[in-house]
């Protein structure tokens, strides 16, 4: 055997016929081969492209460890939801989830691995304004897209062409706190108190102004750190200075606190609270101290007599137990929204950029949106109270 595998004639043995015949029969098995193997290769081929392309991967960051960790688990829980509605249907969906630890530092280092280790073009989440802020210059340098799903504060705006939120902005709740102040309360005098962060700054910042301009007066404005232990200094100073009311802006976790410390130097007064008091913690934390604090929220209503809504309700309290918060329904539409875009724009990072810029009057469970040239939206909002150690819609 010599060369390709079969008696070549000029250096056969045998008779000329005999080598002819032997010489025709292994050329046919080595062609019958050779386009076998060829065949095989390429439906393996075909097989895994089409695998490869059949399976739609999306990032999410989110916090589900330290402080922000209960909004961050209400967003995976959200996205739970949509992840089984969406496989459901047949489509391949998956979620390559990134825990950033409740910190901007956290949230940069859960994107790069979305970046550079899973090459994924776009990532959901990023519960914190401080997260999605210190990942938007990685974005912009990237090309990734980056879609907050909870950041409030005013600097997202102005954060850069590749990022994107699906939840009004806080300077929407703060100038509505300073209206009710005002208007229902009554209130003259507000002390503001509130933790120096992105999302903390920006409710405060535009409570003091509306509040000012509508004839109201700061008494007190300070800051403080989040996850602290003791805030009873600044408290003795706001309880000297009798405010009408106290606004809060910062996580629950840590208005818990305050409740509860402001209880031990005796301050009575009115409490008030951004979004963020809506977390379990504030009331596991401060227990009866919390009864009759209000607050703002995204204007989801998990009771809310529509379809959307109603599906979206039944599916998360027979998975979970509960009813879903605003954090799960924003998750829920996070998913939904980037789907979507997926499916009419395509799966690259400037088709998926086109698509959300050109999303208009979106129907979400958390509401209707649209995004505007910053990749801002305008949602409403509503107010709530505690009320029994759970939170209610005001009356």
């Amino acid at each position: 055997v010599e060369e390709y595998g079969y008696f070549r004639r000029s250096k056969g043995v045998c008779g000329s016929q005999e080598i002819t015949h032997m010489e025709q029969n292994n050329k046919s098995n080595k062609i019958w081969w050779v386009v076998t193997v060829i065949a095989i290769i390429v439906v393996i081929a075909l097989f895994y492209d089409n695998k490869d392309k059949s399976i739609v991967k999306i990032g999410a960051v989110l916090a589900l460890t330290g402080n922000n960790a209960s909004y961050g688990q209400d967003t995976q829980n959200g996205i739970n939801i949509a992840l089984a509605e969406l496989n459901k249907d047949g489509k391949q969906i998956e979620i390559v989830i990134e825990d950033d630890k409740s910190t901007a530092e956290g949230a940069v280092s859960a994107f790069r691995r979305i970046i550079d280790i899973e090459k994924l073009p776009i990532a959901i989440g990023f519960v914190s304004s401080n997260g999605i802020l210190a990942v938007a210059p990685i974005a912009e340098s990237s090309k990734v897209v980056a879609l907050s799903t909870l950041a409030g504060s005013d600097d997202v705006k102005n954060a850069g062409d590749y990022v994107f939120r699906i939840r009004e902005k806080s300077a929407t709740h703060g100038e509505k706190m300073a209206d009710y102040a005002k208007n229902i309360l009554g209130a003259g005098k507000i002390a503001l108190y509130y933790a120096n962060a992105a999302n903390g700054i920006s409710y405060a910042d535009a409570f003091k102004k509306r509040f000012e301009e509508i004839g109201g007066k700061i008494v007190y404005e300070g800051k403080y750190l989040e996850k602290s232990n003791d805030f009873r200094s600044e408290l003795s100073k706001i309880k000297a200075l009798l405010p009408d009311a106290i606004y809060l802006a910062g996580v629950g976790p840590d208005m818990g606190q305050i409740l509860v410390q402001a209880d031990e130097l005796g301050i009575k007064t009115k409490w008030m609270a951004s979004a963020g008091a809506e977390n379990p913690k504030l009331v596991e934390i401060a227990k009866e101290k919390a009864e009759g604090l209000i607050f703002t929220t995204p204007a989801f209503n998990p009771n809310e007599d529509s379809d959307l809504v109603r599906k979206f309700t039944e599916s998360y309290k027979q998975k979970y137990g509960v009813d879903p918060s605003f954090a799960a329904a924003n998750g829920y539409d996070g998913l939904m929204l980037v789907y979507d875009v997926i499916k009419k724009y395509g799966y690259s990072l400037e088709k998926i950029k086109e698509g959300l810029y050109a999303t208009k009057d979106y129907s979400g469970v958390g509401g209707p949106f649209s995004f505007d040239g910053f990749g801002e939206v305008e949602k409403a909002i509503m107010f709530k109270v505690v009320k029994d150690g759970k939170f209610i819609k005001a009356e």
